[in-house]
Parts: C-alpha cells; structure tokens; sequence
C-alpha cells in the first residue's frame, strides 16, 4: 500500500506535534502537517469508512466523527460492546505488527487465529494490543502488538477483536509485515504434554499442540532493569501474608530473576506472573484475557476429590504425601469412561496433584491454597488442566456390584476428540460433594447461580426426625441482607422455626465478605471476638511472636477493628459444617465456629484453605492481570492465621468404597453425629 495522506479534521492545535516523539521502525506516522499517513509496508488497514453491523436493524457501528484520525469516520463502541474485524493477510507464514489507534477509554484489542488444521472450531491463539506510549493531543491513543506470528499455509482465519466496558472509538487499524517465521517458529506441531520439549521459544503443549503464546504479552521495557526492580519492589513491600512471606517469598524471588537476561517477550513477562503464583496465597492469582478468549476444547465431563482409595491400594499404593484422587461424579458425556469412585493414578508419570502443580511453571489460572498442606483447589481444578496440558493419564477403574478394582490403565489423551460444531456437551458443577442431599438441589450437579442458597429437608431424613441442610457456594454481601446472605436467612428461619438439627453444607467455598457469615454465626454460637484483620503499612512487618500478636488482637479491639462472631442466644441443637475448598470469608465462617459450642462440629477432609486477607487487583489491558494479598489476620491466641487454616473437628476422606455405593462420606458423617447428638 503506498504512502497516504490522510485528512484530519481537527485544527493542527489539536492535532500531534509532529517529531514529539520518534514513531516505530514500520509503523504508521504524521507528517509535517500533523496529518495520518499509513506505513507504506502496510498489508492491510482499515480507517472505517464503511458501515459495520453487529446484528440486523441496528444502526452501523461507524459514524462520521470530526476528530477521525483517518478519513471521515470511526468504529464506535458502546458499554460492554465488542466487536470483530476479519483480516486478510497473504498466504505466508509471517511476523506482524498489528496497531489501532483508540480514544474515549481503555480498549481491550486482540488479534484473534483460528488454524484450519485444527478440527476445533475457536481460537488457537492470541495476541494483544498493547498501549506503545505515542499519542495524540486530542486523545487518540496507540495500541499495538510487535510480534504477531501468524502462519496462513495452514488455512488461518484471522480477525482483530475490540472490547471496551465504558464505550470508546476506534480508528486506522494496520498490519505491517516484519518478516516471515523460522520453521521453529511456526507453531501446530503435535506434543506430548506441558514437558514435551518440541514446543520452540514462546510456545507451550496446549491441546497436545505447540501454541504460540508469546502474541499475550507486551514487549520487554527498554529500562527492564527498572521495570523489574519496581515489579519486585512491589511483591517486596505489598505481599502482606506474614508467614507466607517467609515461606514463599524467596522462591517467588527467583522466579523474577528470569526476567533480567531473557530476551523472549514470554519468558520475561512469565517470569514475573510465575513470581506471583508462587508467593502461594488463596487471594494472590494471575489471569489473562485467554481466560475469556480460549476455549477448552476438548472438555473432561469429570469431577475429582481427594480421599482414600481403599479398594485399589493393592494395585497402585498410597502416596506417602498426597492423598488418592477419586472420581466424584461424571456428566453424561466426555468422561473417559471414568465412573463414580474410580482412581486417577497417575498423569504423565506423576502423582495427579504433583503434576498439577507443575503446572503453576506457566498456567496463569491456577487456584491457590495458602497453607501449605491441602489441594483441594489443585483436584477441582484437574479436569481442566489434564485437557490442557496432560499426554497420558493412567487410571483404575471399578465395579459397583463386586465392590472391586481392576488394573492400571493408561489412556492417550491426544486421541480424545475436540469438541464438534454440531456437539452438545453438558459440563456438571465440580462441587466437592460426590451426592447433593436436598429435593431442591441442582439435578446431576448441573450448574446454578453462585449466590443461590438450597435448603430443606435432607432426602435422608424425614418430616419427624427433621434434620434439614442447606448447600450454597458463596458468602457475598454487601448488607448482611443481600445476595447469598439473604437467602442464608430465609434458610435460618425456617431452621429455627422446625429444624431439630442442621447440616451446612459449603465444600465449594468461593469466599465473599465479612457479612456473609454473620448469620451462621448469630444462629450457631455464643458472642465472642476472633480476629483482627491488619493491612501491611511498613517494610518492616514481621511475623510476630505470641506476645506480641495478642498485643495486635488487644489493640484491634481498642481501636474497633475487631471482628466478632455469634450472638447473645444462639441455637442448641446440633449444627454440622462441611468443608472441602474455600478462601476468604469461606475461612472466616469455620473460624467463627470452631470451638465455640459443643453441639456445633466442622467436618472437612484437611484444614481450610487459610486465606485470611483481603487483596488488590492490577491489570494492563487485560492481557496481564494479577491479584495480590496485601494483609493478615490476627486471632486471639496471638497467631497470625493466613497460610494456617481452621483445623476440623473431624478429618474425614471420601471413600473409595463408599463411592462405588453411591455414599457421601463426608456427609454420612456429619448425618451420624447430628442423629447421635439427637438421640442423647
């Protein structure tokens, strides 16, 4: 494309001072007079001069605008509105730089490659746009990708993605080539997993693929060594977590000195979100806008817990650190063949939570726990990422009427299929509980609101012995009276009003506020102060001794920062609590119980989660977004309680046996210490 002068329609006042700053080697500039001109090299650009539909009888999306960069108009975007453009590239395989000019408020873009040698119908990869620091006095703002692979040879469908939450525009879009790709440059050989080291530089096993993942991120800063001496500077002094400080500070330190000689985009930038998984803390996680844009394309309709495999240890022996993982439950397809209370012995070799863990290396979804001695995160999430990134898993499988297991098997998961156009898949709810136990509950763990309260009658009693449940996920609230604890006190006065015991059953904790609970706490047990919740202020915070931790608990009660729970009358009869994964306010709630009254008993398979923080979150155009806790809590004994986790009354592993019979260990458990408190 030759060079153009584009009209502006804006007064040289209001247009970029032409030379304030040098533009990119093959990128579009201004002239001397301040007018757009496109890069020569260009192979494809668009400035919106036609009209754009996003659906029938809607106005065009473009609309003439007299402050247009380029031409006459702009692409406009309304509150959360997005927006594809295709792209029409040559038939190579090519490095680009992609670039869009926006205005109006932050505006997420991405260039989105659907590979035509892949049978799955969504996108393989990604590359985001990225604020390259040339602007415009009246408000244009450059986005751009520096290295874009993208390889046409293999039937690539491309297109350029916009997002924006508060509505913005969007003008002069350009492609320019920057050279075509090294063979070890093109990704879509096949691999052996997320170990297989086939995959080149920027690349990663997804899919039993190499994907190009380097397209994510944004280049490496010219002053790298002041950007990562800020980025260390920032775990340094806002990690808050005291003993996780100590534990995983300096491993998450070394993950930062990647950064400093690498001169891979991925490897830098991958370096620092690996810093932020391994500080290993319930409200410190990474994510990325391939959270949103990639699909999984070959789902696992499977659910596994942790527990006892006590059928099979004849066959594959017990880890001497790891508890068995088990099958929970299956959705109606795409199982593997799995059933309920078979094993998932091993994956790629290793035990299922070590391999999982591995993971953390390049996973930016990975769910934390921030003691140090549970995974219940790392099983529920297994599903996902043995699609992802496993080669082969080897399993046991077996029978319900021989209460028996067979011998190992090992199944290839680069044999399992994608996922079909025509497909219907029904994923299943990973919920920690192997049976729901209430009339109203979702059927076969089908997904429900996350602020939606069951409760009644458990199926297994009956309307004279009365022992009623409730099963929910989140502690939300911004009133005490909204959202899910609301429902928790419609639940509780129905309790009070009939129930002779109650089960409360929250093995899938998603946290939520300090309101959430209260209304557990009012029902279950007496008045008492618990904890003190304190924000990191100095570089200089340590772990404190027991004297001085009752001095925090003392002074946070001096100074109202206190948190109590309970009330002045609460219930005396028999209140269950189960557990399995949780965070946050899901900590809090066990905390509030444990120990408060005899008649009220946690039931749970390890200690909680102990994320007992509160968190800020950073993001950069949603392409690089992390989450990070910036605080700890104090309880009454003096000790500091985020990485320690509330302890259950009762330890208790799902069965391998009981699983064959359609049992809930946990809950069986819970129901024979409510019926045993009942009947004394």
């Amino acid at each position: 494309m030759r060079a153009t002068a584009i009209r502006i329609s804006a007064s040289l006042a209001c247009a970029l001072v032409a030379g304030a700053f040098a533009s990119s080697a093959g990128a579009a500039s201004f002239d001397e007079r301040g007018q757009f001109v496109v890069d020569p090299e260009a192979t494809w650009f668009v400035d919106f001069e036609e009209d754009l539909f996003d659906k029938e009888d809607a106005p065009s999306l473009t609309v003439e605008d007299p402050d247009a960069l380029s031409g006459r108009r702009v692409l406009t975007l309304g509150p959360y509105q997005g927006f594809d453009v295709p792209l029409t590239l040559p038939q190579s395989a090519s490095r680009y730089r992609v670039s869009a000019w926006v205005r109006g408020s932050e505006t997420i873009a991405d260039v989105e490659v659907r590979y035509g040698d892949n049978p799955h119908q969504g996108v393989d990869e990604i590359a985001v746009l990225y604020p390259t620091g040339r602007m415009t006095s009246d408000g244009w703002i450059e986005v751009a990708n520096e290295h874009v692979r993208i390889d046409m040879t293999r039937g690539a469908e491309v297109s350029i993605g916009f997002f924006s939450t508060n509505g913005s525009s969007v003008d002069a879009v350009e492609v320019v080539p920057r050279g075509e790709l090294l063979l070890e440059e093109r990704s879509g050989a096949s691999c052996d997993g997320s170990a297989d080291p086939v995959c080149g530089e920027s690349q990663s096993c997804v899919f039993s693929q190499c994907r190009y993942v380097g397209g994510m991120v944004p280049d490496i800063p010219k002053d790298r060594v002041d950007v990562t001496a800020y980025l260390r500077a920032r775990l340094e002094l806002l990690f808050g977590p005291l003993l996780n400080r100590d534990l995983d500070l300096p491993n998450s330190v070394l993950a930062l000195e990647r950064m400093e000689a690498t001169s891979d985009p991925w490897t830098y930038w991958n370096g620092f979100t690996l810093a932020v998984r391994r500080l290993h803390d319930g409200h410190t996680t990474t994510s990325s806008i391939a959270d949103f844009v990639l699909e999984n394309e070959r789902p696992i309709g499977a659910c596994f817990i942790e527990g006892d495999a006590d059928l099979s240890h004849d066959v594959a022996p017990a880890d001497s650190f790891y508890l068995d993982v088990l099958v929970s439950h299956v959705a109606g397809s795409r199982t593997l063949g799995l059933e309920r209370g078979d094993r998932l012995v091993a994956v790629d070799g290793q035990h299922p939570i070590a391999w999982a863990r591995a993971q953390t290396e390049h996973h930016w979804g990975m769910s934390p726990t921030s003691n140090h001695a549970t995974f219940a995160e790392t099983a529920e999430q297994l599903r996902s990422l043995l699609a992802r990134y496993a080669h082969t898993v080897t399993v046991v499988h077996c029978d319900t009427f021989l209460q028996s297991c067979g011998e190992l098997e090992t199944i290839d998961l680069s044999e399992v299929a994608p996922l079909a156009p025509d497909e219907v898949f029904e994923s299943v709810q990973c919920d920690n509980r192997p049976l729901r136990h209430l009339p109203d509950s979702p059927a076969n763990h089908a997904n429900a609101a996350s602020d939606q309260v069951f409760f009644g009658i458990v199926n297994e009693s009956d309307a004279t012995e009365r022992i009623y449940g409730a099963e929910w996920e989140s502690l939300y609230s911004t009133t005490g009276n909204d959202y899910a604890a609301g429902a928790l006190k419609t639940a509780i006065t129905q309790f009070k009003a009939d129930a002779r015991g109650v089960i409360f059953d929250h093995r899938s904790g998603n946290g939520g506020t300090m309101l959430g609970p209260k209304a557990i706490w009012d029902f279950a047990v007496p008045r008492r102060p618990i904890s003190v919740y304190l924000d990191r202020q100095r570089a200089e915070d340590k772990q404190p001794d027991q004297a001085s931790g009752l001095a925090l608990f003392q002074l946070g009660a001096d100074n109202g920062f206190m948190d109590y729970a309970g009330s002045a009358a609460p219930t005396t009869m028999p209140v269950a609590l189960l557990l399995t994964r949780d965070v946050s306010a899901s900590d809090w709630l066990p905390l509030g119980l444990k120990g408060a009254a005899p008649n009220v008993k946690i039931f749970a398979p390890y200690q909680t989660n102990g994320g007992f923080s509160t968190r800020y979150g950073f993001g950069y155009w949603l392409g690089l977004s992390y989450v990070i806790a910036v605080g700890d809590t104090v309880d009454a004994t003096g000790t500091t309680r985020n990485g320690r986790g509330v302890e259950p009354d009762f330890i208790v592993h799902p069965r391998q046996s009981d699983l064959l019979v359609n049992k809930d260990t946990v809950f069986e458990a819970a129901l024979a210490w409510v019926r045993g408190e009942l009947s004394q």
